[in-house]
């Protein structure tokens, strides 16, 4: 079953292509890394997909409901919650704090209470700082926190923007491994922008690779690591050495 379509689309910013007439199709429960050099378009997609940039030609749609030109709080009602790049967090804020305020949109304050408990459990050292500011946590923390907040809006699709931005590999390891396992939990489905293909590779999935704000291939990630087409998404050739790509 189709979970989310991507249908011909288009994002600019001003003159400036961003996304160019990209079609996608993720299923249920499925998991896909979007990956490619910086400039790609990569988190432009992501941002069309919640709302937060508008789209200037084609259609998304998730569980057969029309998404595009929708406030992102519609969206978010639907089901699909966003974990930007950065993270985003409110660092004055409490992490208990941060994590009550993707409940917004919830009226079911018991239901909230054990989701808490349930994020606590998945994250043990954000029970351990639950009255700590946010601002003051690790940067893995904050990911952590971040990716908290978002299953506190109960999603269906979660997207996640550079999960291992700025984060020591071990610290990734432990974010990736608990992404996964709350996605096995809740029977979530997956969509990741990672600038590591071998990451992706290791953590396993689909696999898109973008250039030029278009989809240049796809496949099991796995397999695709040590493929001409990965070389080409990133330099533009078949021929050039993949030294950039972790």
């Amino acid at each position: 079953m189709t979970k989310l379509g991507v249908f011909d689309l288009a994002v600019r910013y001003g003159k400036v292509p961003a996304v160019n007439t990209l079609t996608l199709h993720i299923a249920e429960g499925e998991r896909v890394f979007v990956s490619g050099p910086n400039g790609a378009g990569k988190s432009s997609l992501l941002k069309a997909i919640s709302g937060a940039v508008a789209t200037s030609h084609g259609r998304i749609e998730m569980d057969g409901d029309l998404l595009t030109g929708l406030a992102p709080e519609t969206i978010a009602r639907l089901g699909l919650s966003m974990v930007p790049e950065g993270r985003d967090i409110f660092g004055s804020l409490t992490v208990e704090e941060n994590l009550r305020v993707g409940t917004g949109l919830r009226r079911d304050a018991e239901a909230v209470n054990a989701d808490i408990d349930d994020i606590y459990n998945s994250f043990p050292i954000l029970r351990d700082r639950r009255t700590a500011t946010a601002g003051a946590l690790s940067g893995g923390q904050q990911q952590m926190l971040a990716i908290g907040r978002a299953l506190m809006t109960n999603p269906k699709l979660i997207l996640v923007d550079e999960p291992s931005l700025g984060l020591a590999p071990k610290i990734v390891d432990q974010v990736y491994d608990t992404l996964c396992a709350l996605q096995e939990d809740r029977g979530l489905t997956l969509l990741i922008v990672e600038q590591s293909s071998l990451r992706a590779a290791r953590v396993g999935g689909r696999m898109v690779l973008m250039r030029g704000g278009r989809i240049t291939s796809e496949g099991n990630a796995a397999d695709m690591v040590d493929r001409e087409a990965l070389t080409e998404a990133y330099f533009g050739t078949s021929n050039t050495h993949m030294e950039g790509t972790t």
